[in-house]
């Protein structure tokens, strides 16, 4: 669930930058190596939705 848009939890980027990666983990980490990719279930696009949380909470 996106608790930014649907709650309009504004705050969220300060907790994904603070609390949740605090310094590591970040989603522009990612080295678009494709193997989350491969090895997903779900056949999720993981690079693209890891660029889009990275828009979103790490435009600071």
């Amino acid at each position: 669930m996106n608790t930014k848009q649907h709650y309009h939890d504004w705050n969220a980027d300060y907790y994904y930058n603070q609390v949740h990666t605090k310094g590591h983990g970040r989603a522009s980490d990612c080295i678009k190596c494709g193997k989350c990719e491969k090895a997903c279930p779900q056949h999720l696009p993981i690079q693209e939705l890891l660029n889009d949380v990275a828009r979103e909470f790490e435009q600071r």
